[in-house]
Protein backbone atom coordinates (compact mmCIF):
# COMPACT_ATOMS: atom_id res chain seq x y z
CA UNK A 1 0.00 0.00 0.00
CA UNK A 2 2.83 2.52 0.62
CA UNK A 3 4.74 1.70 -2.56
CA UNK A 4 1.37 3.06 -4.14
CA UNK A 5 1.64 6.29 -1.93
CA UNK A 6 5.14 7.03 -3.61
CA UNK A 7 3.82 7.32 -7.44
CA UNK A 8 1.25 10.39 -6.49
CA UNK A 9 3.91 11.69 -3.84
CA UNK A 10 7.46 12.01 -5.82
CA UNK A 11 6.13 12.01 -9.19
CA UNK A 12 9.25 13.55 -10.30
CA UNK A 13 11.73 10.93 -8.02
CA UNK A 14 9.83 7.68 -8.32
CA UNK A 15 13.28 5.78 -8.26
CA UNK A 16 14.78 7.67 -5.70
CA UNK A 17 11.99 7.32 -3.23
CA UNK A 18 11.01 3.35 -3.93
CA UNK A 19 15.31 3.05 -3.46
CA UNK A 20 14.89 4.65 -0.03
CA UNK A 21 11.68 2.84 0.82
CA UNK A 22 13.37 -0.38 0.17
CA UNK A 23 16.79 1.10 2.31
CA UNK A 24 14.44 1.66 5.44
CA UNK A 25 12.38 -1.67 4.84
CA UNK A 26 15.89 -3.80 4.93
CA UNK A 27 17.06 -1.67 7.83
CA UNK A 28 13.93 -2.68 9.97
CA UNK A 29 14.41 -5.81 9.34
CA UNK A 30 17.78 -5.86 10.38
CA UNK A 31 16.74 -3.73 13.41
CA UNK A 32 14.18 -6.77 14.33
CA UNK A 33 16.70 -9.55 13.92
CA UNK A 34 19.52 -7.82 16.27
CA UNK A 35 16.95 -7.07 19.33
CA UNK A 36 15.25 -9.97 19.02
CA UNK A 37 17.16 -11.89 21.56
CA UNK A 38 17.26 -8.79 23.57
CA UNK A 39 13.88 -7.16 23.50
CA UNK A 40 10.37 -8.70 24.74
CA UNK A 41 7.65 -8.78 22.58
CA UNK A 42 5.75 -5.63 24.16
CA UNK A 43 9.16 -3.68 24.31
CA UNK A 44 8.99 -4.57 20.27
CA UNK A 45 5.24 -3.81 20.06
CA UNK A 46 5.17 -0.59 21.70
CA UNK A 47 8.11 0.46 19.61
CA UNK A 48 6.62 -0.32 16.51
CA UNK A 49 3.57 1.45 17.23
CA UNK A 50 5.01 4.40 17.95
CA UNK A 51 6.96 4.43 14.66
CA UNK A 52 3.82 4.14 12.91
CA UNK A 53 2.49 7.26 15.22
CA UNK A 54 4.97 9.08 14.30
CA UNK A 55 4.63 7.94 10.78
CA UNK A 56 1.10 8.33 10.24
CA UNK A 57 1.49 12.04 12.06
CA UNK A 58 4.03 13.00 9.37
CA UNK A 59 1.59 11.97 6.96
CA UNK A 60 -1.25 14.43 7.78
CA UNK A 61 1.37 16.92 8.22
CA UNK A 62 2.19 15.87 4.49
CA UNK A 63 -1.17 15.88 2.94
CA UNK A 64 -1.97 19.13 4.90
CA UNK A 65 0.94 21.17 3.21
CA UNK A 66 0.38 19.63 0.03
CA UNK A 67 -3.66 20.89 0.70
CA UNK A 68 -2.67 24.31 1.71
CA UNK A 69 -0.28 25.21 -1.20
CA UNK A 70 -2.42 22.99 -3.75
CA UNK A 71 0.58 22.05 -5.91
CA UNK A 72 3.42 19.48 -4.94
CA UNK A 73 5.72 21.72 -6.67
CA UNK A 74 5.19 24.74 -4.77
CA UNK A 75 5.33 22.79 -1.41
CA UNK A 76 8.66 21.66 -2.72
CA UNK A 77 9.85 25.35 -2.75
CA UNK A 78 8.16 26.39 0.08
CA UNK A 79 10.69 23.89 2.01
CA UNK A 80 13.53 24.51 -0.17
CA UNK A 81 13.11 28.41 0.96
CA UNK A 82 12.34 27.02 4.31
CA UNK A 83 15.73 25.32 4.35
CA UNK A 84 17.87 28.16 2.62
CA UNK A 85 16.28 31.28 4.64
CA UNK A 86 17.96 29.36 7.86
CA UNK A 87 20.80 28.15 6.31
CA UNK A 88 21.42 31.71 5.09
CA UNK A 89 20.47 32.79 9.13
CA UNK A 90 23.28 30.44 10.57
CA UNK A 91 25.93 31.73 7.83
CA UNK A 92 25.10 35.60 9.03
CA UNK A 93 25.29 34.48 12.50
CA UNK A 94 28.71 32.89 11.85
CA UNK A 95 30.00 36.10 9.51
CA UNK A 96 28.76 38.44 12.07
CA UNK A 97 30.49 36.26 15.00
CA UNK A 98 33.81 36.38 12.95
CA UNK A 99 33.80 40.49 12.94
Amino acid sequence: MSVGLYGTLFESNKEPAFAAHKMCQALSGFALFITAPYLCTVVKLFVVMSVLLLAASAYVALEVLLKLTKDPAAAEDLVVTIGNSTAATAADANDNAKT
